[in-house]
């Protein structure tokens, strides 16, 4: 004869079976919604970062040169916004290393802000669509995927101070960066771009990080449903079956004196009630025929 299979046994497997199921179709889900919430956040702090160095450039081009022109003076970092923005992002490097900030021209004087090749496709994308003031896109820097939010640098009356040519530059312009690139710049032009990035494995692996904290809450939360579903479930199910279970074997066996306990009016007390009748019966029946 087969051993029986445990009722409660297949009752937690059924279980588990349960939270396996719902962790394969809702991990997905839960991935896809988590890194859909931090691409947005991220990409909204690259917007307001993006902004800031806009506004640290317009700070030196509208306030800060003029005053120093005034008073002939030309030191680079104070007058030139793209030579501050530079220095303002190596610093702000040293809190934050994993972002990338510049400042990129395909004509610049410091041969250092020329652009690479996702630097150069954002630049001309501004040029053909002039209307644009920012974009965010997904891109490749030094071999590593970034996300990347971008503004376009456009010429102003004061750029030609220093971009109209060699000739009409600053002396200390022409000495420090030579006559060969950074001239000609023509008022209204998309001259640059301000670029702004975040490398997406961190994104990636933030959303990870979240998907993993929410399994193991998800974990936790089944565990303890689990174990007060099988205490209801014992009390109110198993145990009350196993006491029907004994007593239907005794009753098989001619014990009929011991009564059949109801403890419930569900399925199982009444099934309780039906053995109790079962044993009244077949105990008048025994002592009719011992008689």
């Amino acid at each position: 004869m087969k051993k029986p299979k445990s009722l409660r046994r297949q009752f937690n497997i059924v279980l588990i079976s349960l939270y396996l199921l719902s962790l394969l179709t809702t991990l997905p889900l839960v991935y896809y919604t988590t890194s859909k919430d931090i691409y947005t956040a991220t990409n909204k702090e690259l917007s307001l970062l993006v902004d800031m160095v806009q506004s640290v450039r317009t700070y030196i081009r509208e306030d800060v040169r003029p005053e120093l022109f005034k008073q002939k003076v030309l030191h680079a970092p104070a007058v030139s916004s793209t030579v501050a923005t530079r220095h303002v992002a190596a610093h702000f490097r040293k809190l934050q290393p994993k972002y990338y900030i510049k400042t990129a021209s395909d004509n610049p004087l410091n041969l250092d802000n020329r652009p690479r090749p996702l630097e150069q496709e954002i630049l001309e994308y501004f040029r053909q669509n002039l209307d644009q003031k920012m974009i965010t896109r997904e891109g490749e820097i030094e071999g590593q995927r970034y996300l990347v939010s971008s503004r376009p640098s456009i010429s102003k009356p004061s750029c030609n101070l220093c971009h109209a040519t060699p000739e009409t530059a600053p002396e200390e312009i022409v000495k420090a960066y030579g006559k060969d690139s950074g001239y000609g710049y023509k008022i209204g032009d998309v001259v640059g771009v301000s670029v702004v990035a975040v490398p997406l494995s961190d994104i990636t692996m933030l959303a990870v990080k979240r998907g993993l904290l929410l399994i193991v809450l998800l974990t936790f939360l089944f565990t303890l449903a689990m174990v007060v579903i099988n205490l209801l479930v014992k009390k109110k199910i198993f145990n009350p079956l196993e006491e029907l279970n004994n007593a239907s074997q005794a009753i098989s066996r001619g014990a009929l004196d011991r009564p059949v306990e109801q403890h419930s009016n569900d399925e199982i007390g009444q099934l309780a009630h039906s053995i109790e009748l079962m044993r009244r019966s077949l105990k008048e029946v025994m002592e009719r025929l011992s008689r």
